[in-house]
């Protein structure tokens, strides 16, 4: 940590002195430490020298914090910022979410003076940051038949992230992530193949086709002694899709399943654009027996009443409000919120995009009920999970353990 290069950008002498003095607290060397008195000074800097982190301040003369920011951000001048103000944290953190849009890297979003506390969290989190690889790929420009032939050729696979519990960290479940290797164009990503079903009345068949996917392997691994339930997403517009309810629960049938293994997840955007339509198709399922899963909350415009009508089991709160909690004072305010409204409703809760342990420790003192993301494990195919079964889950309860 000693080696990370930090400017200071703040129009206040004292401002500055007490940012500088926290860092060299935390071990940064002093000479490793610039400073700038507003935003065009920080500019030449950034394009002088490089450095691994800037502190701005929102409220400065010549330029103030958010354009600062936006020009980092476009010119690439540091990977990494920390935005401070004496203003609301609501408008801080909205800064934030904004940098973070435009492509940064924000370590926290922190109300004036600094704590310690806070800004050694933050480093510790940058010494950790290994450099963003670019990944380059081809545009594919699918269409239909592109897809017809992925699922004819069975070139799309499922994979699947563990679902842990914050008390114990015992596999409660597993999520099935679709994934597609195209022959010419590689990985395609699951937005980009899921949006061209959409668009050409595809997901019918793409939903149909990773189901028997996933029933298959649950009824592999049940014959197996492996007992956990699987999540499966559903697309918005399959939810109008007549029968659908009858063809779900008709496939478990077949393989000797039960409804209550699985959990299906549909956005809360779903909800909050076609509420009588989804809530008939939920009802439905959850009278058959089947869990009902609110995905990507945080993300869209669900509200406490929208969801108080949908038969829900579970929120699973996005990563939006999950990642780097402990640097955001005003995003915890919000998660909070979040899990109590949830305790309010009788919901399973359970946090996605969990990368880095404090986050976890934050999660698990709020009584959240189930964890999901890298700092576990990642989404594998079914070889890598079993492996991860044998030996990497006891090994991932045991650091837990110890380091907290």
């Amino acid at each position: 940590m000693k080696d990370i290069k930090i400017l200071v950008v703040d129009d206040s002498t004292v401002q500055r002195n007490h940012v500088v003095s926290i860092c060299e607290e935390c071990h940064i060397q002093k000479n490793n430490i610039a400073e700038a008195s507003n935003g065009k000074i920080a500019i030449d800097m950034l394009k002088k020298e490089k450095y691994d982190l800037a502190f701005v301040d929102l409220e400065m003369p010549v330029m103030d914090g958010v354009e600062l920011v936006r020009i980092i951000a476009a010119e690439k001048l540091v990977e990494a910022v920390i935005i401070l103000s004496s203003k609301d944290p609501a408008l801080i953190l909205s800064v934030g979410t904004m940098a973070e849009n435009d492509g940064l890297t924000v370590l926290g979003t922190f109300k004036k003076p600094i704590q310690q506390d806070y800004l050694k969290t933050s480093l510790i989190r940058l010494s950790k940051t290994k450099p963003k690889i670019e990944q380059t790929k081809n545009k594919s420009s699918l269409v239909a038949e592109d897809l017809l032939k992925a699922i004819q050729n069975k070139e799309i696979t499922l994979y699947f992230q563990p679902k842990l519990t914050t008390k114990g960290i015992l596999l409660k479940g597993v999520e099935a992530l679709a994934r597609w290797q195209h022959p010419q164009h590689g990985f395609i990503s699951p937005v980009e193949f899921i949006e061209v079903a959409e668009r050409f009345g595809l997901i019918s068949p793409l939903t149909e086709y990773l189901f028997e996917l996933a029933l298959q392997q649950k009824k592999d691994w049940k014959n197996h002694g492996l007992q956990f339930h699987l999540s499966f997403n559903l697309s918005p517009l399959s939810l109008t899709e007549p029968g659908l309810v009858d063809k779900i629960a008709e496939r478990v049938e077949y393989y000797g399943l039960s409804p209550q293994e699985f959990v299906l997840e549909i956005t809360e955007n779903a909800i909050a654009s076609e509420v009588s339509t989804a809530i008939a198709a939920l009802a439905k399922l959850r009278l058959k027996g089947f869990k009902i899963a609110i995905d990507d909350y945080g993300t869209g415009f669900a509200n406490a009443q929208q969801l108080s009508r949908v038969p829900a089991t579970e929120l699973k709160i996005d990563r939006i409000l999950v990642d780097n909690v402990t640097t955001k004072p005003q995003q915890q305010a919000i998660l909070k919120s979040t899990i109590n409204l949830a305790k309010d409703l009788n919901l399973v809760t359970v946090a996605e995009g969990v990368e880095h342990f404090e986050d976890f420790l934050f999660l698990r003192n709020l009584e959240v009920d189930l964890v999901q993301g890298y700092y576990f494990a990642k989404p594998m195919n079914k070889d890598q999970l079993e492996k991860w079964l044998q030996a990497d889950i006891i090994n991932l309860r045991k650091q837990v353990n110890t380091l907290s």
